[in-house]
């Protein structure tokens, strides 16, 4: 890993420094490696990378939890077959329980549309049945005024 770096060196201070502390060590260095001032070659690199050492310092102090370079680069803990298949059982009732709830909400939609026509159904009929009455009621009132 030939670009790692240590931003703390990097800027000269010591580990856990606070935030003023990182803001004045970053000023001081940026006087000397900017681009605009230093004549040296790699100048704008050095500045770049003086940049990154002072965000990254200041982003651990607001989120100390934020993995760090050496996290990145750190071998996984090696895990046995058993907590493999653990793992693996786990991820299967997640994904069985996901498929499980698109169905229900997919047999939800039918379910409603099945009630939806019942209910039309039920609505016809008492129609039906309505219009019988009253034709029925119409033919009595035409044989009555006869």
């Amino acid at each position: 890993m030939p670009d790692a770096y240590d931003p703390n060196e990097l800027l000269g201070i010591a580990r856990g420094s606070s935030e003023d502390e990182i803001r004045k060590a970053f000023r001081r260095k940026a006087k000397t490696v900017h681009p605009d001032v230093s004549d040296a070659p790699d100048a704008a690199e050095q500045f770049t990378r003086l940049k990154a050492a002072h965000d990254l310092l200041l982003e651990r102090l607001s989120d100390p939890l934020a993995p760090t370079p050496e996290d990145l680069y750190r071998r996984a803990t090696p895990v046995s077959e058993e907590e493999q298949e653990l793992i693996l059982q786990a991820h299967r009732r997640r994904r069985e329980a996901a498929q499980r709830r698109r169905a229900r909400r997919r047999g939800g939609a039918s379910g409603n549309t099945r009630r939806a026509m019942r209910e039309n159904e039920r609505f016809r009929a008492e129609m039906a049945r309505r219009r019988a009455a009253y034709e029925a009621q119409q033919r009595e009132q035409d044989a009555g005024s006869e």
